[in-house]
């Protein structure tokens, strides 16, 4: 309980008679004050005369059929209201902290994340929340943030290239890292790891991914001044680092994709783009005032993971 102390030791107040003189000062009223408060009127009049023996000055004075507070009842109820709305603040807080501690969250995730990110936060949860269970499902950005409009998952752990991602209505996003982009391609065809410039491979096949890469790889084409030769669809990094490795195409591949991969083929290699491309990796949920407390915590501990294992770099 909080406590306000005088000079005198025996002079103190608490923080139910600071609510006690903030009800009066509001109300008026001493049936009035105490009703709000759940006491009986005796009750408050105890308190506030104990108060004002304890301070030895008046709180309240008669007021025709009511009651007003002193000018030190009124001091005291004005430095009052301060304190308890502070008080209240943070047990609010603290509720929130049990909260979060327990219960579900329902994630979804892509593909590259789940071999990075996700296992990161999971040893957060175990650590730190062992009583919060994560159900998890994998989607790419789409399908991800369709599953959150339908109510199907809590957040949504995304990529977004240039702030195209569609999230839907009433949703919010947190963008939390920057991922660069490189160009994946045979090691015949590299130039001694030195930056890549787009235009300069107009002429070659490509290997395209899911549905958001394919895109980007077609806007970065576009603005390099050619239309991609698209010859190989996957969604499979593995398998379009092994294809690239092959020979015949290249394609462009997140870090965190490399990442997530482990191991670069021995006759494959990732170069940087000259300018460089980035995509940001963020957490999307349902921007309402009742964001479940797990949504919460999954935010915090995410910021807190160290991306730059993944060279991925913080924005948070």
């Amino acid at each position: 309980m909080s406590t306000l102390r005088s000079a005198d030791p025996l002079g103190s107040i608490d923080s139910t008679e600071l609510r006690i003189l903030h009800a009066l000062a509001t109300t008026g009223s001493l049936t009035a004050a105490a009703a709000s408060l759940g006491l009986s009127q005796p009750a408050v009049s105890q308190r506030i005369k104990r108060v004002e023996n304890r301070l030895a000055v008046p709180l309240i004075e008669r007021s025709g059929r009511g009651i007003r507070l002193t000018t030190a009842g009124q001091i005291l109820a004005d430095h009052g209201r301060t304190v308890v709305a502070e008080i209240d603040a943070a047990l609010a807080a603290i509720d929130d902290l049990r909260g979060e501690r327990a219960g579900t969250l329902r994630m979804v995730g892509f593909p590259s994340a789940s071999a990075t990110l996700v296992p990161a936060l999971m040893r957060q949860l175990a650590e730190e929340a062992p009583d919060v269970a994560l159900q998890y499902r994998e989607a790419e950005p789409p399908a991800a943030t369709a599953m959150l409009r339908d109510g199907e998952v809590d957040c949504a752990l995304i990529f977004d290239y240039e702030g195209a991602a569609e999230l839907p209505a009433g949703s919010a996003f947190l963008p939390l890292w920057r991922e660069e982009v490189h160009l994946v391609l045979s090691d015949d065809r590299a130039a001694d790891g030195r930056p890549a410039h787009l235009g300069d491979f107009a002429h070659e096949h490509w290997i395209a991914g899911c549905e958001k890469c394919r895109g980007h790889l077609l806007a970065a084409a576009g603005e390099a001044g050619f239309e991609p030769d698209i010859i190989q669809e996957t969604d499979n990094v593995p398998a379009m680092l092994a294809m690239a490795a092959a020979g015949g195409a290249v394609a462009l591949v997140p870090g965190l994709a490399l990442a997530a991969a482990r191991t670069l083929p021995d006759d494959a290699r990732a170069v940087a783009l000259e300018p460089p491309r980035y995509r940001t990796i963020g957490l999307v949920s349902m921007s309402t005032a009742n964001e479940s407390p797990q949504v919460r915590l999954a935010k915090r501990m995410l910021a807190h993971v160290d991306g730059s294992r993944w060279g991925l770099e913080s924005v948070a």
